[in-house]
């Protein structure tokens, strides 16, 4: 097993040898990794989203052996938008999709990606807002698969929503219903949230949990509905990233933020969230975190799972391990560069 961190700084791997994660390459260093992708081959993507030089896309065929620079996503010459930067990379049968700011979904044909125009010019695109980091553009950061219906794409969009389409990105449809955006003068907009993201359930598809600036929330149908299971007592509400177990649909694990203006752990103490019984109640797990004065935040892809092994990374470039699904932690490094990705592969 690998676990592959994507930094400011460049493409750390980690290789998981004897019970110890050791340090195995760096690829890109001092180079911004805005996202990585392994698909159904193994092959490796990879996106620098450099200040000067603006974005490159890069594919890895032998594991990171080799690099070979693609086409950057081009917008169509009748699109007032040029790309700003890639948030999200992500494939399914053999289809490549890439997820940009300003909020656009390109797919790769040939050795072009192509912008998926219907969702580009979707009747709302006016109520969409910027999406964070100071930018007035809403950005597209998930790009999710239906496992049986392979005509099903959902996409996640900041500040506009959760998209769906039925007919392989023809035609496109809100899918919020239930979310709240608190922000906005009226909550139950259908279009206008900020989900930062969004898990589907390995083993029963039509469950979909979703970290969204407002809370947590989960779907039992596929997204047409949303419920709201944050915590009551108010701590593992807002955030950015969360996990959900491979087997049990009722258990989660968030790393929340005191709030969306107060972005650091509650009172100073880091802990990842957990609940088995769909956000009824809500556990902290603390073993081996900072406990006072700890100022992390988990950026949007900064938290990962793969069975008992759970790992994330922070804003202030510290990354931890668990090997027992978050009762106990153990620090990896506290010397990076803020962590945007964490991701396990075989």
């Amino acid at each position: 097993m690998k676990l592959i961190v994507g930094t400011d700084k460049g493409l750390l791997v980690y290789q998981l040898e004897d019970n110890t994660w050791k340090l195995q390459d760096i690829h890109f260093i001092g180079l911004p990794v805005g996202a990585f992708h392994q698909d159904e081959d193994k092959n490796w993507w990879l996106a620098i989203n450099h200040k000067h030089w603006g974005s490159k896309l890069y594919k890895s065929i032998d594991q990171g052996e080799s690099f070979k620079q693609l086409n950057a996503p081009i917008f169509d010459e009748e699109s007032a938008h040029t790309l700003k930067s890639v948030w999200t990379i992500n494939s399914h049968q053999g289809d490549v999709y890439i997820g940009t700011e300003p909020a656009a979904l390109f797919k790769l044909d040939g050795d072009t990606f192509k912008e998926v125009n219907t969702l580009s010019q979707h009747p709302s695109r006016s109520d969409w807002q910027g999406g964070g980091k100071g930018s007035k553009n809403p950005f597209l950061h998930s790009i999710l698969f239906h496992p049986t219906h392979e005509n099903e794409l959902m996409v996640g969009i900041s500040c506009a929503g959760i998209f769906r389409s039925e007919d392989h990105g023809t035609t496109w449809n809100p899918s919020n219903n239930g979310l709240k955006a608190f922000f906005l003068p009226n909550s139950d907009v259908e279009v206008g949230h900020d989900p930062h993201s969004i898990r589907r359930h390995p083993r029963v598809s039509s469950v979909l949990w979703q970290q969204n600036h407002c809370g947590v929330f989960r779907s039992v149908n596929n997204g047409k509905d949303w419920q709201d299971l944050s915590d009551a007592q108010g701590h593992a509400n807002y955030g950015f990233d969360l996990v959900i177990d491979e087997e049990d649909i009722d258990t989660a694990w968030v790393i929340p933020a005191q709030s969306d203006d107060m972005r650091m752990p509650y009172k100073g103490q880091l802990a990842v969230y957990k609940t088995t019984d769909a956000g009824k109640t809500w556990k902290p797990l603390r073993n081996g975190l900072p406990q006072e004065a700890a100022f992390d935040i988990v950026l949007r892809d900064g938290f990962d799972k793969s069975q008992e092994h759970m790992a994330f990374g922070t804003n202030n470039g510290n990354l931890y391990l668990s090997a027992d699904k978050g009762e106990n932690w153990k620090t990896l490094s506290q010397s990076l560069s803020a962590v945007r990705s964490v991701q396990f592969i075989d």
